[in-house]
């Protein structure tokens, strides 16, 4: 086998290893890439779940069937900061009949502790029940949730809130992914690690409190 055979044989094989070390890198970005959509189409499934369900409840603030029930505005919301807010509501009867019973109930939003279950360390449980009953918590990856409060006039309430002047609400909400993609990889930041999806200054305020 001649010299010039071996330069040959050798050049392949460099070549052969650069094309492997190029399908190899570019099989990890499109793994990479397909990790971070999937990730980020949950993040924002979890937000809509989040928002409409907050929406909802919400928009019948002070509601209630029976309009013999419905309370004075000054005493709609019960209790309120800055991740807690409790007011009277008529729940709807079912899943398929968002009617309620005509009896006023107490609905009680809440931020709760830290999952600590998952990759993601700033995850939180955001607790929604009705008050003397069990909590019902949801994990959708919650890691931001606050709540400011506004007068008729559109001024900032200051803390302790007086629930009788409260006109408006708003809601901040910052869902990230709770398993995130390459989570042990210490080059990563954590907005690297985890797709994060933000609802922010979204004034809520409802009719029924309106003044």
């Amino acid at each position: 086998m001649g010299f010039s055979a071996l330069i040959d044989i050798l050049g392949a094989m460099i070549i052969g290893a650069l094309m492997l070390l190029i399908i190899k890198s570019f099989n990890g970005n499109v793994n990479e890439n397909t990790s971070k959509y999937h990730s980020d189409l949950i993040v924002q499934q979890n937000l809509v779940s989040i928002i409409d369900l907050i929406e909802y409840d919400f928009s019948r603030l002070g509601y209630c069937e029976d309009p013999t029930k419905i309370p004075n505005p000054k005493n709609m919301i019960l209790y309120a900061d800055s991740t807690t807010i409790e007011f009277c509501t008529d729940l709807a009867k079912s899943t398929s009949d968002f009617r309620g019973d005509g009896i006023l109930d107490t609905l009680r939003y809440e931020l709760g502790e830290d999952v600590n279950k998952t990759p993601n360390p700033h995850d939180k449980l955001l607790y929604r029940f009705i008050p003397g009953f069990d909590k019902d918590a949801s994990n959708l990856g919650i890691t931001y949730f606050t709540i400011k409060y506004f007068d008729n006039f559109g001024n900032l309430l200051p803390h302790p809130i007086d629930t009788h002047i409260i006109a408006s609400i708003q809601i901040d909400i910052k869902v990230e992914d709770c398993y995130g993609y390459d989570t042990d990889n210490s080059e990563k930041k954590h907005g690297e690690k985890f797709q994060t999806a933000m609802w922010r200054q979204i004034r809520l305020a409802t009719k029924n409190i309106s003044r």
